[in-house]
């Protein structure tokens, strides 16, 4: 374990990002030094270091999935995110909203950086992938931060782990990862990386002893065994194939749809009609007038049995007895029995489906059906009402990550440290107690 500290007693060393700073007497944190496998400096998401991207491609291809992320992310939302006081009254705690514009410097950050669109980036990343990053830029004497900005998660790279002091200095940006994306190019951005939870005092320290006026701070959720990236729960439906399963039938299907023989019905035509029907002429055709025969008795059979027009019409056809006494249908038309019945591979489609949405922690009922390709009811008004009670109720775990931001912002700019922020649910009512259903609570 590599352990330095400078004059002020301020230790670097450990961590996941540029500096770990705590008291020199404190217990230090654990150095994880991993292997590099690939020879780079940077850490690849995933084989092919386009982990998120082969996932956005599933999801792309997943209704299900797609859908219920939605719901993931609007219910995150909620009405968007607010500006609160806790106030004690008579032993209580209760929440008062704030008017933003009460306070002038908030107002004025918040519509510099579009911080509604800041939130909603903030929570796509977090929702798909259990983790967001975060650039912010500061004033010229770095007291404050001047604008932050959401960079898209699956286009920032972790640089591999500081062997010397245990730490991840940068991150890279760039529009389009492939495994040999040159992070030196002039398409690829770095940018330092500095950890959140050392605290805004020491960063803003920090920052200012290195001349540092942009960094990034990552958000996530504790990892477990990870040294870079999260693995996040729900992608396990993609690391096991049930979504590989749940897109494969929609194009197993359109390709049996294009590819096969479209055809009903096998019309057998004895050659005993045509000698019984036009008796000793028949021998004294040549071979293309029999050839033009047969083709117009084709195309009245056909013109017969097909069309909407013609549906549940018979066919007439004579019976012969042969030389051996055994009676021989002049014309037999034979339906053809369909081997791709309707609802073939629907038990799959269905079980794959409940993998992803049970995985999602996502009830069927806000997607508006039951299990997709399965024979569930949607459920009524109630069901969808306590499902999505039951759903806003286990938000507050990724809201509070989310709220780290506001936090930390809060805190590096000396804003009023009372000042809270939250997202407000919506709560759904039946209509005899609100005639618009809805009702927003903080």
């Amino acid at each position: 374990m590599s352990e330095t500290f400078n004059s002020n007693g301020i230790y670097f060393g450990t961590g996941r990002s540029t500096l770990v700073i705590q008291n020199s007497n404190k217990t230090s944190h654990t150095v994880i030094s991993p292997e590099s496998k690939n020879g780079k400096k940077i850490a690849f998401w995933g084989d092919d270091n386009r982990y998120p991207q082969n996932f956005l491609e599933a999801i792309g291809k997943n209704g299900v999935a797609g859908s219920a992320l939605r719901v993931q992310k609007y219910a995150h939302y909620g009405q968007g995110f607010e500006l609160f006081k806790y106030v004690y009254e008579n032993g209580k705690k209760s929440k008062y909203l704030e008017d933003i514009n009460t306070y002038p410097k908030i107002a004025e950050f918040f519509e510099r950086n579009m911080m509604h669109r800041f939130w909603t980036e903030k929570i796509q990343g977090e929702e798909t992938f259990s983790l967001s990053f975060v650039e912010h830029v500061l004033t010229n004497d770095w007291n404050e931060i001047y604008s932050s900005r959401v960079l898209e998660t699956p286009k920032v790279r972790y640089e591999e782990v500081n062997e010397k002091t245990g730490t991840i200095d940068n991150v890279y940006y760039c529009q389009n990862w492939n495994s040999g994306t040159d992070i030196a190019g002039k398409y690829v951005a770095k940018i330092p990386l500095i950890d959140p939870l050392y605290g805004f005092e020491n960063i803003k320290a920090y920052c200012k002893k290195k001349k540092i006026h942009k960094f990034v701070l990552a958000h996530y959720f504790p990892l477990m065994h990870e040294v870079y990236y999260p693995e996040v729960d729900w992608h396990a439906v993609f690391r096991n194939g049930w979504m590989d399963v749940a897109n494969s039938i929609p194009q197993y299907k359109k390709n049996i749809f294009e590819n096969q023989l479209n055809i009903k019905y096998m019309v057998y035509v004895n050659e005993e009609y045509f000698t019984r029907t036009y008796g000793s002429d028949w021998g004294e055709f040549s071979p293309d007038e029999k050839k033009k025969i047969r083709k117009a008795l084709n195309t009245a059979i056909d013109d017969h049995l097909s069309g909407t027009k013609n549906a549940g019409k018979s066919i007439q056809s004579t019976v012969y007895m042969d030389s051996d006494g055994n009676y021989v249908k002049g014309i037999e038309v034979v339906p053809i029995d369909d081997k791709f019945k309707e609802g073939a591979f629907l038990p799959e489609a269905t079980a794959a489906n409940a993998e992803i949405l049970v995985s999602m922690g996502i009830d069927a009922t806000l997607i508006g059906a039951g299990i997709p390709g399965g024979k569930q009811s949607s459920g009524g008004g109630s069901d969808k009402r306590e499902a999505f009670m039951i759903l806003n109720a286990l938000m507050r775990p990724k809201r509070d990550l989310t709220l780290d931001s506001w936090r930390f912002i809060r805190g590096f700019n000396g804003w009023p440290r009372e000042l809270e922020g939250d997202f407000a649910n919506v709560t759904l009512t039946t209509l005899d107690k609100n005639p618009m259903g809805v009702e927003n609570t903080i």
